[in-house]
């Protein structure tokens, strides 16, 4: 997601920033930055960020680092100290009222002299939902919301449409030719080397999505031909995405390919019938760690599979499989954002789509926004419509 990029003082001493309309955009803007640079994935929690500006100078800084840390509010306010008194509050998310591993963060901004809050966007938790900004204006504080919303909630969107993780966020990722194939046919192309139809440019959104992701999933198909990494190399040191790599996952009903990945440690997810395969031995010594799961008419139950990772904490998962895992989450309806990419080419023939007969409901998506990477078309679905999601919390 591109935003503006930003010029503020590093120190209250500096020289003084924007002033008039425009100001509240780019302090705004500066809190995005801070949420969307954070080192770590915060997930389950939101990522948030925050910035207090007295006299058109930023004076604190903060940026949540997950569960158990200083809300960003928090960091933000200490680092102003004093110059808090009579200051503004920029915060991409409404500040909380409730308490959990952390105290709420309204009433210290309450208390902290703060005389008004830009909120970007209200908190899509149940346990929320107004009652931050509600707190704040009962309390004598200037509350505006709604500034840089839609880039606010792009950075929340798993935790907004799962309730606060309740279940597992799954973004599918697809990268096809104009005429839907995934690959040449099998004699056009090397058995051991990965197969790249779009650009390099895609290549790098996608790795910057991986890490945005605790967990990426590919299936034993795409495991067997590619012995992927999984990780988000190609925008290692760059601002914007956290810098911990996800998990590497692949998917193996019966264990039968004893490879692994590119990279170790890995996670395998196993049909019950393969606890006594002789490919288990092979793959722990290997680094991967084999995990049992329900299987359904032969294969991996899907929704028992992304119940067992979320049970390890994994709360964002990031699938790349090919067309048959892909379709497969897609036909059960457990893709909450598909993200398309399109190369210019069109192959003719090779690895296509799977007939496979969806639930009910399960391909009802809708259109959030499309874009290019390089030549490549990009194109982004959600089952939940990030429009009306907007609406909701964006006033």
């Amino acid at each position: 997601m591109e935003r503006e990029q930003v010029t503020v003082p590093d120190s209250p001493v500096g020289p003084v920033g924007p002033v008039g309309p425009d100001a509240d955009a780019v302090f705004m803007a500066e809190a995005l930055s801070l949420a969307a640079s954070t080192p770590v994935r915060p997930w389950p929690n939101p990522p948030v960020g925050a910035v207090v500006v007295r006299a058109g100078r930023i004076v604190g800084r903060g940026t949540h680092h997950g569960p158990g840390t200083p809300h960003a509010e928090v960091l933000a306010l200490r680092e102003a100290g004093e110059l808090a008194h009579g200051a503004t509050l920029y915060v991409t998310l409404e500040p909380c009222n409730h308490s959990g591993r952390t105290p709420p963060c309204a009433p210290a901004v309450a208390e902290s002299g703060i005389t008004r809050v830009v909120v970007a966007m209200r908190d899509p938790n149940p346990q929320v939902k107004g009652g931050g900004c509600r707190f704040l204006r009962e309390h004598g504080l200037v509350v505006h919301i709604g500034t840089g919303a839609a880039a606010a909630l792009e950075l929340v969107w798993p935790f907004a449409v799962t309730d606060g993780f309740k279940r597992p966020f799954v973004e599918l990722k697809t990268a096809t030719s104009l005429d839907g194939r995934f690959a040449p046919p099998a004699a056009r192309r090397s058995l051991v080397a990965p197969v790249y139809l779009t650009s390099e440019e895609a290549r790098r959104q996608v790795h910057g999505r991986r890490r945005w992701a605790d967990a990426v999933v590919v299936g034993e198909g795409t495991a067997v031909a590619d012995r992927p990494l999984l990780d988000g190399r190609l925008v290692s040191g760059d601002t914007g995405v956290p810098g911990v790599e996800p998990v590497a996952v692949y998917l193996d009903t019966d264990l039968s390919w004893p490879g692994g990945l590119g990279r170790s440690p890995f996670v395998v997810l196993a049909g019950e019938r393969a606890r006594t395969s002789p490919n288990l031995a092979v793959i722990n010594a290997a680094g991967g760690e084999v995990v049992f799961c329900a299987e359904r008419d032969g294969r991996l139950d899907l929704a028992a599979a992304l119940a067992v990772l979320h049970g390890r904490g994994l709360s964002v998962l990031m699938f790349e499989g090919g067309p048959v895992l892909s379709s497969a989450l897609l036909a059960a309806g457990l893709v909450d954002r598909w993200r398309q990419y399109v190369a210019p080419v069109a192959l003719g023939d090779g690895v296509g789509w799977p007939a496979v007969a969806p639930a009910a409901g399960a391909g009802l998506f809708t259109l959030t926004r499309t874009g290019t990477a390089g030549p490549d078309a990009v194109l982004v679905h959600d089952r939940v419509s990030f429009a009306a999601k907007l609406d909701l919390v964006s006033r």
